[in-house]
């Protein structure tokens, strides 16, 4: 069962776009374009994407070019893992850094910190 991105996960993802390296805007197409399935367990969160169409490939070989580390106020950062898989987004990976029980409806991006794979560097 895929459908579009909800609200909260648009946001994850406008956050986890929001630092610049190269390839991010062919990436940002392919999700504007993507239909999701979400599953939930209890430390892990994981976003599948289906793409019909894939207009134009990223181009670099790294399989996660970007991730976040959200730091929350009472708990362990939360990372964020995109993976791009043949020149694909493939999943949005979600979990806490102590592996603790998972809140989706409380996870907090306003405080975060970006590692960018060396090889897309600006």
């Amino acid at each position: 069962m895929y459908r579009k991105l909800n609200e909260i996960e648009r946001q994850w993802l406008d956050k986890l776009l929001a630092i610049d390296f190269k390839g991010k805007e062919i990436l940002q197409r392919q999700i504007s374009g993507a239909k999701v399935s979400f599953q939930q367990e209890y430390a892990f969160i994981s976003i599948k994407f289906v793409l019909e169409d894939v207009a134009e490939k990223y181009p670099y070989r790294e399989r996660v070019p970007v991730e976040m580390h959200a730091f929350q106020k009472e708990s362990a950062p939360i990372v964020f893992l995109l993976h791009v898989i043949g020149g694909v987004v493939d999943e949005l990976e979600i979990f806490p850094a102590d592996s603790s029980w998972l809140d989706l409806e409380n996870i907090d991006v306003q405080c975060v910190e970006y590692e960018i794979a060396q090889s897309v560097k600006l």
